[in-house]
């Protein structure tokens, strides 16, 4: 239900239409910017960032509230981060922190409030979603130091330390690719090659993740150099207003942006699928139009997989594969991390190395032969 001073009405054609202080003329007049949407709730959301944009929230009112601040805190951002990461922001925010923090004035709060309203988000009473995982507990927590990190900023609250508890990890990682398995993948593959099929050995083999194989081109194979360039990702977001929409855009992170060797089994495979493309060809769909997004090619991964008598394990532990097949050969931490595109080896090492039990017996045996023969 509109609220008397939200400039929030309902139209006679049945949408909900918004105003909001665009800006002013030279002589001080208001010039009005207008939105619309299929419920009051949608253009409320939508009305919002409007109005932090345009500096509508003045900060040093008693009654801002934490979903006004917390808009602001977004608009502060918004230029120096990614749209997907953007995206994902607003949706963890609205999804998780302002059905509970959202009409609670910044004023208000303090460390007993912030730490009793975040136990409600990990595990709400009323089931408006799930209990919630170690990595997304950990993301609300980041995301809420943060907005009270700003706030505290602009003297608007006193810094604070919150202390929570967070929900225990579960371990269900998938297990690599056995050896015997990667072997069944590749000739699988090498049978009949196609763009597609080479996508699981970009992924398996050279540690790409979905998002960047979809968003490979044809342009970015240098033939003479015998490498290509990890340039793009493409991935899918919310556009805010209850759909989705597909992006492209930069990888990752900095280090994610790589040049990677093509093995010299796997040149000239790809020199004859080359042919019939243009430089601007998108790599997997072969048109110029679009490119496959990583929930359609999920799917062709999976069916590939089936038919090659592999277990249909996600996209993702393919690249777990690439790193643990890499470490067991003996490769350089350093290397793998820029093969792999991470900021740093310590994060190689946390997440992607799964060292099996055939390693450890190797392992094993082989400092006790050392030891023995040392005596």
């Amino acid at each position: 239900m509109a609220r008397k001073g939200e400039n929030i009405h309902k139209r006679k054609d049945g949408r909900w239409e918004g105003r909001y202080i665009k800006s002013r003329t030279a002589e001080g007049r208001i010039v009005w910017g207008y939105l619309y949407g299929k419920s009051y709730n949608d253009v409320k959301q939508k009305l919002i960032p409007k109005k932090a944009e345009s500096g509508f929230y003045h900060l040093t009112d008693s009654k801002l509230t934490f979903e006004a601040f917390s808009e602001v805190w977004l608009c502060s951002i918004q230029r120096s981060i990614k749209e997907s990461t953007y995206s994902h922001y607003c949706y963890t925010l609205h999804k998780y922190l302002l059905p509970v923090l959202g009409t609670l004035k910044i004023s208000a709060l303090d460390e007993a409030v912030l730490e009793q309203s975040f136990r409600i988000i990990l595990s709400p009473a009323d089931q408006s979603h799930k209990p919630l995982g170690l990595s997304s507990a950990k993301e609300c927590l980041s995301m809420l130091r943060r907005i009270c990190k700003y706030a505290a900023h602009l003297h608007l609250i006193r810094p604070m330390e919150l202390c929570v508890h967070l929900p225990q990890e579960k371990k269900s990682v998938e297990a690599p690719l056995s050896l015997e398995e990667q072997k069944a993948l590749r000739a699988f593959v090498l049978n009949a090659p196609t763009p597609r099929k080479i996508g699981l050995l970009l992924s398996a083999e050279l540690g790409l993740r979905i998002g960047e194989v979809c968003g490979l081109k044809w342009c970015d194979f240098d033939w003479d150099a015998g490498i290509f360039s990890v340039r793009r990702t493409v991935s899918r977001i919310s556009d805010g207003n209850c759909h989705t929409k597909r992006v492209v855009q930069p990888p990752k992170t900095r280090t994610s942006r790589r040049e990677i060797p093509i093995p010299n089994y796997l040149l000239p495979i790809l020199r004859n699928l080359r042919e019939g493309f243009s430089e601007n060809d998108w790599f997997l769909s072969g048109s110029e139009d679009k490119p496959v997004e990583p929930r359609c090619y999920r799917k062709s991964i999976r069916c590939y997989l089936i038919a090659a008598g592999v277990r249909p394990v996600r996209p993702h532990t393919l690249r777990h594969t690439f790193a643990t097949t890499c470490l067991v050969a003996g490769c350089d931490i350093k290397t793998l991390s820029e093969l792999l595109g991470h900021a740093n080896a310590s994060i190689t090492l946390k997440c992607y190395v799964h060292s099996d039990l055939t390693r450890k017996r190797q392992e094993i045996d082989r400092i006790y032969s050392d030891c023995l023969r040392g005596q």
